[in-house]
């Protein structure tokens, strides 16, 4: 017979391997060759410099990022701590999904915002909920570094992982 924490850490095993190969699975759309999504993402600094698995993991993980970077469809930035207080500190991370529209220009689904929760996901599709959070990101892009110092910050943290 098997105890309660031995049930919960084969759920949490299941659900870990679950998500990663659901991440994986996204990340072959950024490359397919037709209608690819077009991605605005903005990282916290912490991001870039908290190390998680291990100095080696985390340069192999920027570069990563810096290849996606330059990807057509991708923009990366980073917001630096020197942008001090912003809305995205007092959001969390979320994301705007915004689905194609028809041919007459129509939505085929409402814009709509998620949030990944430490309890569960979020979804938000009510119209001022999401003007909410675009005028929040807006926010968060104006205080992000550009494109190109993004893409020089991630290759300077990384090279210090390497050499950590």
């Amino acid at each position: 017979m098997r105890d309660a924490g031995e049930v919960s850490r084969q759920h949490g095993a299941a659900e870990i391997t679950r998500r990663v190969n659901l991440r994986i699975a996204r990340q072959a759309l950024l490359t397919r060759r037709s209608a690819a999504p077009t991605l605005r993402i903005v990282l916290n600094e912490a991001v870039v410099r908290r190390p998680v698995g291990g100095h080696h993991q985390m340069a192999e993980q920027l570069r990563h990022l810096l290849h996606a970077s330059e990807l057509p469809t991708v923009t990366l930035r980073v917001v630096p701590f020197s942008a001090g207080l912003h809305r995205g500190v007092m959001t969390g991370q979320f994301g705007i999904l915004r689905f194609p529209q028809t041919g007459d220009g129509t939505d085929t689904e409402p814009p709509t915002v998620y949030a990944d929760g430490f309890t569960g996901d979020l979804y938000l599709d009510k119209p001022d909920e999401v003007a909410r959070y675009d005028t929040a990101f807006d926010d968060i892009w104006k205080r992000s570094l550009t494109e190109e110092a993004t893409r020089r910050l991630l290759m300077e943290v990384a090279e210090q992982y390497e050499h950590h």
